[in-house]
């Protein structure tokens, strides 16, 4: 990764030569829309305004206002939306939330590193359609 982020309630590693961005919520929060918000302006801010692929990594324990999907989905430029947990409980808990996702560019891993490779993936494509 080749930049970090960190803000009061996050930290973000932004890959500006692949478009990937991982972000780890801090334990504890309660991620708003309004946190979502600071979140996409960050990154966009950095990668300017082309196609990303965004991966939360779950190792803290934090809540998520389903409504963030929704809106998610709606923001033309993520085109991939990863979720790394090694826990099944938070595994099953991204299962429901991916109900509320809009689009099939939802996935589960386990690993960040191949969340980072789908993500990778998904922009070649993406890349090779435009």
């Amino acid at each position: 990764m080749d930049t970090t982020i960190k803000l009061t309630f996050c930290t973000l590693q932004v890959c500006t030569k692949y478009k990937v961005v991982i972000g780890t919520i801090n334990e504890g929060v309660h991620l708003t829309p309004e946190l979502s918000q600071t979140i996409v302006l960050t990154v966009f801010k950095i990668l300017g305004n082309c196609p990303a692929v965004y991966i939360t990594n779950r190792i803290n324990s934090y809540s998520i206002d389903p409504i963030l999907y929704n809106n998610i989905s709606k923001i033309k430029n993520i085109i991939g939306f990863g979720v790394v947990c090694q826990k099944t409980r938070k595994a099953e808990i991204a299962q429901i939330e991916k109900l509320f996702y809009k689009d099939d560019k939802f996935k589960l891993f386990q690993t960040a590193d191949s969340a980072v490779s789908w993500g990778k993936q998904i922009l070649e494509h993406h890349n090779m359609k435009a």
